[in-house]
Protein backbone atom coordinates (compact mmCIF):
# COMPACT_ATOMS: atom_id res chain seq x y z
CA UNK A 1 0.00 0.00 0.00
CA UNK A 2 1.31 3.65 -0.55
CA UNK A 3 1.68 5.79 1.95
CA UNK A 4 -0.63 8.96 1.40
CA UNK A 5 0.00 12.85 3.17
CA UNK A 6 -2.38 13.51 5.16
CA UNK A 7 -4.66 16.40 3.18
CA UNK A 8 -3.16 19.58 5.81
CA UNK A 9 0.14 18.81 4.07
CA UNK A 10 -1.13 18.80 0.44
CA UNK A 11 -2.84 22.03 1.27
CA UNK A 12 0.37 23.52 2.60
CA UNK A 13 2.59 22.22 -0.56
CA UNK A 14 0.11 24.08 -3.19
CA UNK A 15 0.01 27.17 -1.23
CA UNK A 16 3.21 27.77 -1.66
CA UNK A 17 3.43 26.72 -5.27
CA UNK A 18 0.64 29.68 -5.66
CA UNK A 19 2.73 32.12 -3.65
CA UNK A 20 5.35 30.83 -6.23
CA UNK A 21 2.87 31.87 -8.83
CA UNK A 22 3.51 28.14 -10.20
CA UNK A 23 0.14 27.97 -11.98
CA UNK A 24 1.61 25.08 -14.49
CA UNK A 25 2.85 23.14 -11.86
CA UNK A 26 -0.48 23.74 -9.85
CA UNK A 27 -2.63 23.00 -13.28
CA UNK A 28 -0.53 19.54 -13.73
CA UNK A 29 -1.21 18.23 -9.63
CA UNK A 30 -4.72 18.89 -10.15
CA UNK A 31 -4.91 16.31 -12.95
CA UNK A 32 -2.21 14.44 -11.19
CA UNK A 33 -4.35 12.32 -8.40
CA UNK A 34 -8.01 12.99 -6.76
CA UNK A 35 -5.89 13.67 -3.61
CA UNK A 36 -4.26 16.25 -5.61
CA UNK A 37 -7.26 17.46 -7.16
CA UNK A 38 -9.35 19.48 -4.16
CA UNK A 39 -5.61 21.35 -2.50
CA UNK A 40 -4.35 22.36 -6.35
CA UNK A 41 -7.70 23.63 -7.20
CA UNK A 42 -8.14 25.77 -4.20
CA UNK A 43 -5.26 27.33 -4.49
CA UNK A 44 -5.19 27.88 -8.18
CA UNK A 45 -8.59 29.55 -8.11
CA UNK A 46 -7.46 31.18 -4.69
CA UNK A 47 -4.82 32.73 -6.68
CA UNK A 48 -6.35 33.21 -9.70
CA UNK A 49 -6.45 37.28 -10.10
CA UNK A 50 -2.42 36.76 -10.51
CA UNK A 51 -2.41 34.50 -13.22
CA UNK A 52 -0.16 35.54 -15.84
CA UNK A 53 -2.85 35.34 -18.65
CA UNK A 54 -5.35 37.66 -16.83
CA UNK A 55 -5.19 41.33 -18.77
CA UNK A 56 -4.60 39.08 -22.06
CA UNK A 57 -1.20 38.61 -20.91
CA UNK A 58 1.72 41.93 -20.72
CA UNK A 59 3.80 41.01 -23.31
CA UNK A 60 3.08 43.35 -26.05
CA UNK A 61 5.98 42.01 -28.68
CA UNK A 62 4.03 38.67 -29.26
CA UNK A 63 2.35 37.27 -32.09
CA UNK A 64 -1.02 38.12 -33.03
CA UNK A 65 -1.82 34.09 -32.90
CA UNK A 66 -0.38 33.86 -29.69
CA UNK A 67 -2.03 37.10 -28.39
CA UNK A 68 -5.39 35.05 -29.58
CA UNK A 69 -4.52 32.23 -27.78
CA UNK A 70 -3.48 33.83 -24.51
CA UNK A 71 -6.87 36.04 -24.99
CA UNK A 72 -9.04 32.19 -25.02
CA UNK A 73 -7.11 31.06 -22.19
CA UNK A 74 -8.46 34.22 -20.17
CA UNK A 75 -11.32 33.46 -21.38
CA UNK A 76 -11.65 29.96 -20.40
CA UNK A 77 -10.77 31.06 -16.87
CA UNK A 78 -13.98 33.49 -16.24
CA UNK A 79 -16.03 30.76 -17.60
CA UNK A 80 -15.12 28.55 -15.44
CA UNK A 81 -15.76 30.48 -12.82
CA UNK A 82 -18.92 31.92 -13.89
CA UNK A 83 -19.91 28.08 -14.65
CA UNK A 84 -19.06 27.26 -11.48
CA UNK A 85 -21.59 29.38 -9.67
CA UNK A 86 -24.02 27.90 -11.93
CA UNK A 87 -23.28 24.16 -10.72
CA UNK A 88 -22.12 23.56 -14.84
CA UNK A 89 -18.34 22.39 -13.40
CA UNK A 90 -17.34 19.54 -11.85
CA UNK A 91 -15.95 21.73 -8.98
CA UNK A 92 -17.22 24.37 -7.43
CA UNK A 93 -14.29 26.95 -8.62
CA UNK A 94 -15.64 29.89 -7.08
CA UNK A 95 -16.19 28.94 -3.75
CA UNK A 96 -12.71 28.61 -3.86
CA UNK A 97 -11.81 32.56 -4.64
CA UNK A 98 -10.85 34.93 -2.34
CA UNK A 99 -10.66 38.09 -5.30
CA UNK A 100 -13.34 38.75 -7.16
CA UNK A 101 -11.44 41.11 -9.91
CA UNK A 102 -14.44 42.35 -12.07
CA UNK A 103 -12.04 44.84 -13.66
CA UNK A 104 -10.33 42.04 -15.46
CA UNK A 105 -13.73 40.88 -16.91
CA UNK A 106 -14.75 43.81 -18.07
CA UNK A 107 -11.41 44.27 -20.08
CA UNK A 108 -12.23 41.16 -21.27
CA UNK A 109 -15.43 41.89 -23.17
CA UNK A 110 -13.76 44.77 -24.03
CA UNK A 111 -10.72 43.28 -25.73
CA UNK A 112 -10.41 43.53 -29.76
CA UNK A 113 -9.32 39.82 -29.76
CA UNK A 114 -12.45 38.81 -27.62
CA UNK A 115 -14.87 37.77 -30.50
CA UNK A 116 -16.00 34.71 -33.37
CA UNK A 117 -15.42 31.68 -31.66
CA UNK A 118 -13.77 32.99 -28.37
CA UNK A 119 -17.11 35.30 -27.86
CA UNK A 120 -19.49 32.23 -29.16
CA UNK A 121 -17.81 29.81 -26.81
CA UNK A 122 -17.36 31.70 -23.60
CA UNK A 123 -21.61 32.23 -23.99
CA UNK A 124 -22.53 29.61 -25.02
CA UNK A 125 -24.80 26.87 -23.08
CA UNK A 126 -25.22 27.69 -19.59
CA UNK A 127 -23.63 31.42 -19.86
CA UNK A 128 -25.92 31.99 -22.49
CA UNK A 129 -28.16 34.00 -20.28
CA UNK A 130 -25.43 36.75 -19.71
CA UNK A 131 -25.21 37.78 -23.43
CA UNK A 132 -26.58 40.76 -22.82
CA UNK A 133 -26.02 43.20 -25.93
CA UNK A 134 -27.14 47.24 -26.57
CA UNK A 135 -27.04 48.84 -29.84
CA UNK A 136 -24.71 52.56 -30.01
CA UNK A 137 -24.30 54.99 -32.90
CA UNK A 138 -21.88 53.58 -35.67
CA UNK A 139 -21.31 56.02 -38.39
CA UNK A 140 -24.97 56.86 -39.68
CA UNK A 141 -26.44 53.77 -38.37
CA UNK A 142 -26.51 51.68 -35.73
CA UNK A 143 -24.59 48.53 -34.32
CA UNK A 144 -24.61 45.83 -31.52
CA UNK A 145 -22.10 45.54 -28.74
CA UNK A 146 -21.65 43.63 -25.81
CA UNK A 147 -23.79 45.30 -22.69
CA UNK A 148 -20.53 45.31 -20.43
CA UNK A 149 -22.30 47.20 -17.28
CA UNK A 150 -25.35 44.72 -17.67
CA UNK A 151 -22.68 41.46 -17.95
CA UNK A 152 -20.85 42.08 -14.83
CA UNK A 153 -23.89 42.87 -12.88
CA UNK A 154 -25.35 39.87 -13.80
CA UNK A 155 -22.12 37.60 -13.24
CA UNK A 156 -21.48 39.36 -9.96
CA UNK A 157 -25.03 38.56 -8.88
CA UNK A 158 -24.53 34.76 -9.68
CA UNK A 159 -21.03 34.59 -8.48
CA UNK A 160 -21.57 36.45 -5.14
CA UNK A 161 -24.03 33.95 -4.36
CA UNK A 162 -21.60 31.33 -4.09
CA UNK A 163 -18.58 32.44 -2.99
CA UNK A 164 -18.47 32.27 0.77
CA UNK A 165 -14.61 33.05 1.29
CA UNK A 166 -14.62 36.12 -0.80
CA UNK A 167 -12.60 39.02 0.86
CA UNK A 168 -12.32 41.58 -2.07
CA UNK A 169 -14.03 43.02 -4.69
CA UNK A 170 -12.93 45.46 -7.41
CA UNK A 171 -14.55 46.77 -10.78
CA UNK A 172 -16.95 48.72 -12.10
CA UNK A 173 -19.97 48.09 -9.51
CA UNK A 174 -23.03 49.87 -9.41
CA UNK A 175 -24.73 50.99 -5.77
CA UNK A 176 -28.04 48.91 -5.81
CA UNK A 177 -25.93 45.73 -6.89
CA UNK A 178 -23.67 46.01 -3.71
CA UNK A 179 -26.40 46.47 -1.90
CA UNK A 180 -27.53 43.20 -3.02
CA UNK A 181 -23.93 41.30 -2.90
CA UNK A 182 -22.63 42.28 0.37
CA UNK A 183 -24.93 40.76 2.81
CA UNK A 184 -24.02 37.54 1.30
CA UNK A 185 -20.39 37.99 2.17
CA UNK A 186 -19.30 38.05 6.07
CA UNK A 187 -15.53 38.11 5.02
CA UNK A 188 -15.63 41.25 2.69
CA UNK A 189 -13.09 43.46 3.61
CA UNK A 190 -11.49 45.83 0.70
CA UNK A 191 -13.98 47.16 -2.05
CA UNK A 192 -11.55 48.84 -5.04
CA UNK A 193 -14.13 51.03 -7.13
CA UNK A 194 -13.39 52.51 -10.69
CA UNK A 195 -16.72 55.01 -9.23
CA UNK A 196 -16.85 56.33 -6.01
CA UNK A 197 -21.01 56.20 -6.90
CA UNK A 198 -21.28 52.99 -6.46
CA UNK A 199 -21.31 54.02 -2.45
CA UNK A 200 -23.87 56.44 -2.44
CA UNK A 201 -26.72 53.91 -1.28
CA UNK A 202 -26.91 54.17 1.98
CA UNK A 203 -28.59 50.93 2.98
CA UNK A 204 -25.04 49.94 1.67
CA UNK A 205 -23.03 51.94 4.59
CA UNK A 206 -25.58 49.76 6.77
CA UNK A 207 -25.22 46.20 5.10
CA UNK A 208 -21.40 46.40 5.46
CA UNK A 209 -21.75 47.96 9.35
CA UNK A 210 -23.77 44.62 10.03
CA UNK A 211 -22.79 41.76 7.68
CA UNK A 212 -19.04 42.63 6.82
CA UNK A 213 -17.12 42.55 10.20
CA UNK A 214 -13.37 42.30 8.58
CA UNK A 215 -14.28 45.27 5.97
CA UNK A 216 -11.17 48.05 6.42
CA UNK A 217 -10.31 48.82 3.17
CA UNK A 218 -11.32 51.28 0.11
CA UNK A 219 -9.52 52.65 -2.61
CA UNK A 220 -11.47 55.01 -5.16
CA UNK A 221 -10.47 55.71 -9.04
CA UNK A 222 -12.65 58.72 -9.88
CA UNK A 223 -16.06 59.92 -8.70
CA UNK A 224 -18.40 62.10 -10.30
CA UNK A 225 -21.23 63.71 -8.75
CA UNK A 226 -22.61 66.81 -6.94
CA UNK A 227 -21.67 66.51 -2.85
CA UNK A 228 -18.76 63.58 -3.23
CA UNK A 229 -17.29 65.14 -0.26
CA UNK A 230 -20.24 64.65 1.56
CA UNK A 231 -21.46 61.42 0.42
CA UNK A 232 -17.57 59.99 0.90
CA UNK A 233 -18.43 61.18 4.71
CA UNK A 234 -21.55 59.34 5.14
CA UNK A 235 -20.04 56.02 4.11
CA UNK A 236 -16.91 56.30 6.03
CA UNK A 237 -19.17 57.48 9.30
CA UNK A 238 -21.41 54.62 8.52
CA UNK A 239 -18.79 52.06 9.26
CA UNK A 240 -18.04 50.35 12.74
CA UNK A 241 -15.66 53.09 14.32
CA UNK A 242 -11.94 52.36 14.47
CA UNK A 243 -12.24 49.75 11.85
CA UNK A 244 -10.92 51.73 8.43
CA UNK A 245 -7.30 50.51 7.94
CA UNK A 246 -6.96 51.74 4.62
CA UNK A 247 -7.93 54.57 2.05
CA UNK A 248 -7.06 55.61 -1.44
CA UNK A 249 -8.11 58.31 -3.67
CA UNK A 250 -6.27 57.40 -7.32
CA UNK A 251 -7.38 60.35 -9.10
CA UNK A 252 -10.10 63.40 -8.07
CA UNK A 253 -12.63 61.80 -6.01
CA UNK A 254 -14.11 65.05 -4.35
CA UNK A 255 -12.21 64.03 -0.76
CA UNK A 256 -12.64 67.15 1.06
CA UNK A 257 -13.13 67.98 4.88
CA UNK A 258 -16.14 66.78 5.47
CA UNK A 259 -14.38 62.80 4.66
CA UNK A 260 -11.26 64.04 6.77
CA UNK A 261 -13.58 65.04 9.74
CA UNK A 262 -14.97 61.72 9.37
CA UNK A 263 -11.96 59.81 9.22
CA UNK A 264 -10.89 60.44 12.99
CA UNK A 265 -13.16 58.19 14.25
CA UNK A 266 -10.42 55.61 12.56
CA UNK A 267 -7.71 57.81 13.80
CA UNK A 268 -6.53 54.53 15.19
CA UNK A 269 -7.02 52.11 13.31
CA UNK A 270 -6.28 54.04 10.01
CA UNK A 271 -2.47 52.69 9.17
CA UNK A 272 -2.20 53.99 4.89
CA UNK A 273 -3.97 56.43 3.64
CA UNK A 274 -3.20 57.57 0.29
CA UNK A 275 -4.92 60.40 -1.50
CA UNK A 276 -5.23 62.48 -4.50
CA UNK A 277 -6.60 66.19 -3.39
CA UNK A 278 -7.61 69.12 -4.96
CA UNK A 279 -6.00 72.88 -4.65
CA UNK A 280 -9.52 73.83 -2.57
CA UNK A 281 -9.02 70.86 0.06
CA UNK A 282 -4.85 71.83 0.82
CA UNK A 283 -6.46 74.06 3.81
CA UNK A 284 -8.41 71.01 4.89
CA UNK A 285 -5.71 68.64 5.71
CA UNK A 286 -5.08 69.85 9.41
CA UNK A 287 -8.59 68.43 9.89
CA UNK A 288 -6.88 64.88 9.67
CA UNK A 289 -5.17 65.74 12.90
CA UNK A 290 -6.53 62.67 14.75
CA UNK A 291 -5.49 60.22 12.43
CA UNK A 292 -2.01 59.37 13.50
CA UNK A 293 -1.62 56.01 13.68
CA UNK A 294 -1.02 56.13 10.01
CA UNK A 295 2.12 53.72 9.16
CA UNK A 296 2.18 54.69 5.68
CA UNK A 297 1.35 58.48 3.89
CA UNK A 298 0.99 59.47 0.50
CA UNK A 299 -0.45 62.86 -0.91
CA UNK A 300 -0.67 64.18 -3.88
CA UNK A 301 -1.70 67.91 -5.31
CA UNK A 302 -3.90 67.09 -8.51
CA UNK A 303 -3.21 70.60 -9.43
CA UNK A 304 0.57 71.08 -8.45
CA UNK A 305 0.79 74.68 -7.96
CA UNK A 306 -0.08 76.10 -4.26
CA UNK A 307 2.35 76.59 -1.88
CA UNK A 308 0.57 76.12 1.24
CA UNK A 309 3.71 77.80 3.80
CA UNK A 310 4.08 81.30 1.63
CA UNK A 311 -0.22 81.92 1.04
CA UNK A 312 -1.43 80.15 4.47
CA UNK A 313 1.31 79.92 6.88
CA UNK A 314 -0.89 79.29 9.68
CA UNK A 315 -2.24 76.33 7.95
CA UNK A 316 0.96 75.10 6.85
CA UNK A 317 1.92 74.86 10.67
CA UNK A 318 -1.26 72.94 11.60
CA UNK A 319 -0.35 70.41 8.91
CA UNK A 320 3.17 70.37 10.49
CA UNK A 321 1.61 69.67 13.49
CA UNK A 322 -0.45 66.98 12.83
CA UNK A 323 2.42 65.07 10.84
CA UNK A 324 5.13 65.71 14.26
CA UNK A 325 2.04 63.57 15.77
CA UNK A 326 2.34 60.74 13.25
CA UNK A 327 5.34 58.88 15.73
CA UNK A 328 4.34 55.05 13.12
CA UNK A 329 4.95 56.88 10.29
CA UNK A 330 7.26 55.23 8.10
CA UNK A 331 6.66 55.39 4.52
CA UNK A 332 5.86 59.05 3.44
CA UNK A 333 5.46 60.15 -0.46
CA UNK A 334 4.64 63.98 -1.46
CA UNK A 335 3.41 64.21 -5.47
CA UNK A 336 3.31 67.76 -6.83
CA UNK A 337 3.60 69.74 -3.25
CA UNK A 338 5.90 72.86 -4.31
CA UNK A 339 6.40 73.02 -0.97
CA UNK A 340 7.27 69.49 -0.40
CA UNK A 341 11.01 70.09 1.14
CA UNK A 342 9.54 72.38 4.12
CA UNK A 343 6.95 69.87 4.69
CA UNK A 344 9.13 67.07 5.24
CA UNK A 345 12.00 69.26 7.37
CA UNK A 346 10.89 69.23 10.58
CA UNK A 347 10.34 65.43 10.91
CA UNK A 348 13.30 64.45 9.84
CA UNK A 349 14.07 66.33 13.05
CA UNK A 350 11.65 64.47 14.99
CA UNK A 351 13.05 62.10 17.42
CA UNK A 352 9.97 59.92 17.59
CA UNK A 353 9.56 59.67 13.78
CA UNK A 354 11.99 57.14 11.72
CA UNK A 355 11.13 56.95 8.17
CA UNK A 356 12.40 53.75 6.44
CA UNK A 357 10.80 55.41 2.78
CA UNK A 358 10.59 58.98 1.43
CA UNK A 359 9.71 59.89 -1.86
CA UNK A 360 9.05 63.61 -2.78
CA UNK A 361 9.69 65.83 -5.82
CA UNK A 362 8.58 69.16 -7.22
CA UNK A 363 10.93 71.05 -4.99
CA UNK A 364 14.00 73.40 -6.22
CA UNK A 365 17.65 71.45 -5.13
CA UNK A 366 19.02 74.67 -5.27
CA UNK A 367 17.42 76.42 -2.17
CA UNK A 368 16.96 73.46 0.34
CA UNK A 369 20.50 72.57 1.46
CA UNK A 370 19.13 72.60 5.23
CA UNK A 371 16.43 70.04 3.83
CA UNK A 372 19.15 67.97 2.41
CA UNK A 373 21.22 68.07 5.67
CA UNK A 374 18.76 66.99 7.48
CA UNK A 375 18.33 63.73 6.03
CA UNK A 376 20.91 63.14 7.66
CA UNK A 377 19.29 62.61 11.18
CA UNK A 378 17.24 59.67 9.38
CA UNK A 379 20.31 57.65 8.36
CA UNK A 380 19.21 54.99 11.40
CA UNK A 381 16.05 53.69 9.23
CA UNK A 382 15.62 55.06 6.17
CA UNK A 383 16.11 52.76 3.37
CA UNK A 384 14.61 53.96 0.19
CA UNK A 385 15.12 57.85 -0.72
CA UNK A 386 13.68 59.41 -3.60
CA UNK A 387 14.43 63.36 -4.96
CA UNK A 388 13.30 64.56 -7.89
CA UNK A 389 12.93 68.22 -8.57
CA UNK A 390 14.17 71.18 -9.92
CA UNK A 391 18.30 70.88 -9.98
CA UNK A 392 19.09 74.23 -11.85
CA UNK A 393 21.93 76.06 -9.92
CA UNK A 394 22.51 73.11 -8.05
Amino acid sequence: MVPQLPDDILHMLCEELALQRSFDTLFNCATASRALAIPALTWLYRSHHKSPVRGGGDDEAISIATHELVVQKWSILWRSIVASALNATLFPYCRYITTLDLRDLAYLLENDKFKGKILKSFFRADLAKFHHTIEVPYRKSKRTVLNVNSIIDAVGEAVTEHTPMLEQISGRLLSHALVRWVPRLPRLHSLELWDGMALEDKLLHASIRDNCPHFDALSIYHWQSDDRDHKLSSFIGGLRPQSLKYLETISDTGIGPEAFLALNAHGESLKELRLCLRTDTLPHLSLLKGCTAVETLRLEDNDGHTDIKATQNDVFLEVIDWLRNCKDLKNFSLTNFVDAAAIVFPLLLEEKIHLRKLDIDTYVVSSNKMFHQALVHQRESLRALTLSGDSDEM
